[in-house]
């Protein structure tokens, strides 16, 4: 059954003149929207242009199956981009992170201290991925609900509230970013309250027909131009919200209060599977940021708490089994015979020598303390020269103390 369209929100209601702005407008609509006109078209488009989509994948890959990296003129407008034979093409998820364009929009005076205002002085950040889509698509059945803590109930009145939770942004940078959220303001969350104590894992995907029966009239849509400067857009993660595919580019950025400090193991919760590169184990989450930033790859972990998975969704590792270098493959012997199983390693597409006793007493002098396994024998060259970031993307990502 067709489920109603979205309404349209005016964009002028939830568009922030300055960060200052920005909590209230969030507390009254969900969403908000602050345009980055400290960073300049120009300066947009170059660090776009700097910024590569496919490494990781194409290191991955043999060479039968490079996929081809896009122009310029379809990162900037995303409605021509021609689609691509590449891991998680349909969902236009990218695997490149800590990007040249991540940092243009990190060092923002304005996203700085609009992060500030909503996480407070001690903001850090945590690596994140591009999204491009050349389609506007309702991704229904993408309904979601993040967070651990989502619930107020007053003592005395019994009063159910759903609590603002985490403020995730993205910065739409090319394109219309369309943005698909539920006003909850004023409902009554009865309902959805009995359905989450049922069953709280289902608010990862929560049935869109259900809430249209329970909340009608209440799914919204805010569209967003991001042609000239890059667009802000911050929810209440506790609102529900779904996936919007639209004609566009955009950078997931990830403010974080804390660095997380729990071990990479063989076993348990926290182990190294096939989904993530195996220099990772023994580290702690915080160190297997730091270790993929060098390689434009993410950590263990996403800031959400989900395992990352650095080349490809695991449900499709059978698929690219047979296109992939040996190097990301491991022989078994099994009950019916041998096969091959695929293991994400760190890619081996770098020219930058972090190993050269120079470059070493450089990243000393500028105080910069990485794991032992980055400088072993059998790790990859890195992709970044992490040298050359400035003091604050370093200090946001933990590479080296806040002054």
């Amino acid at each position: 059954m067709a489920l109603p369209t979205p309404t349209e929100v005016n964009l002028k209601q939830v568009t922030a003149g300055s960060p200052d702005q920005v909590a209230a407008i969030l507390a009254e609509h969900g969403v908000a929207v602050l345009p980055l006109t400290d960073i300049s078209k120009k300066a947009k488009e170059g660090r776009i242009g700097e910024t590569k989509f496919y490494t990781t994948a194409n290191n991955v890959l043999l060479p039968a199956y490079q996929i081809e990296e896009p122009s310029l003129a379809e990162k900037l407008n995303p409605a021509t981009f021609k689609k691509r034979k590449a891991p998680d093409a349909p969902s236009g998820f990218g695997h490149q992170y800590a990007t040249p364009i991540h940092h243009e929009l990190q060092a923002s005076p304005l996203l700085r201290d609009t992060m500030t205002r909503l996480y407070g002085k001690d903001c850090k950040y945590a690596p994140n991925r591009l999204r491009l889509t050349s389609k506007f698509k309702f991704v229904n059945d993408s309904l979601h609900i993040e967070g651990l803590n989502l619930w107020h109930q007053d003592e005395t009145t019994g009063e159910i509230s759903l609590l603002p939770g985490e403020v995730a942004t993205i910065v739409g940078l090319a394109g219309q970013r369309r943005f698909v959220f539920w006003d909850m303001k004023g409902a009554d969350l009865k309902p959805l309250w009995d359905r989450w104590h049922e069953n709280p894992k289902e608010f990862h995907k929560i049935d869109p027909h259900w809430m249209h029966a329970n909340y009608p009239g209440r799914r919204r849509m805010v569209t967003v131009d991001c042609n000239t400067h890059p667009m802000l857009i911050m929810w209440q993660e506790s609102s529900p919200h779904e996936i919007a595919c639209s004609p566009s580019l955009s950078a997931f950025i990830s403010p974080i209060d804390h660095y997380e400090t729990g071990l990479v193991t063989k076993k348990g919760r926290n182990n190294v599977t096939s989904t993530v590169p195996t220099e990772y184990e023994g580290l702690t989450k915080h160190e297997t940021n730091l270790l993929g930033i060098c390689y434009n790859m993410p950590g263990f972990q996403w800031p959400s708490g989900k395992k990352c998975y650095s080349f490809c969704h695991q449900r499709a590792y059978c698929h690219y089994l047979g296109k992939v270098r040996s190097r990301y493959l491991i022989p078994l012997q099994t009950a019916t015979g041998p096969r091959l199983r695929f293991q994400m390693r760190l890619i081996d597409a770098g020219k930058v020598d972090q190993k050269d006793p120079a470059y070493r007493q450089a990243l000393e002098r500028r105080g910069i303390n990485l794991p032992a396994v980055a400088f072993a024998d059998t790790t990859p060259l890195f992709v970044q020269d992490i040298l050359k970031l400035s003091d604050i993307i370093l200090q946001d990502y933990g590479f080296i103390p806040t002054n």
